[in-house]
């Protein structure tokens, strides 16, 4: 299995509505994901309590390639959860997508930089550390072990 975390700065949350052209939000936090059409005018809002920054969000993107477990929206949830608490950012505002291949699975994760306090998370952060990657395979592997455990196949 491969895994590749990209993480780009964002200008704006133009970003959302293209994922949302050929995805359905996952999961979300302090948005109302069952409310598509306010989920950038919830982002502009907080985005808003520091109307001179200039990058307003993050954009993760996270690739397995080679996966051994076929992954329902569900698992795939509880994998993004645990990737986003492990990274500390479970107290922002973001959307999850999951997009499968026949190869590989796709997560997309847009966060608002501005926490519900006004503070910011510095961009510095930027660019996929071995931590990342880290909590992301423990998660994997936790997956892994309780898949096989129930009598999951691999595919």
């Amino acid at each position: 299995m491969r895994i590749m975390i990209k993480e780009y700065a964002l200008s704006d949350f133009e970003i959302i509505n293209q994922l949302m052209q050929t995805l359905t939000i996952n999961s979300g936090n302090l948005i109302n994901i069952h409310a598509p059409a306010w989920v950038i005018n919830s982002y502009q809002v907080l985005s808003n309590q520091r109307p001179r920054l200039k990058k307003v969000g993050i954009y993760v993107q996270i690739t397995l390639k080679g996966f051994p477990i076929n992954l329902s929206l569900d698992v795939s949830e509880q994998i993004l959860n645990e990737y986003i608490q492990g990274i500390g950012w479970d107290d922002l505002q973001y959307v999850t997508f999951v997009k499968f291949h026949q190869d590989q699975v796709e997560f997309h994760l847009v966060f608002n930089r501005v926490m519900t306090s006004g503070e910011v998370i510095d961009l510095n952060c930027l660019g996929a550390k071995s931590q990342q990657y880290d909590v992301l395979q423990k998660s994997l592997t936790n997956l892994i072990k309780t898949e096989s455990s129930r009598g999951v196949t691999y595919v």
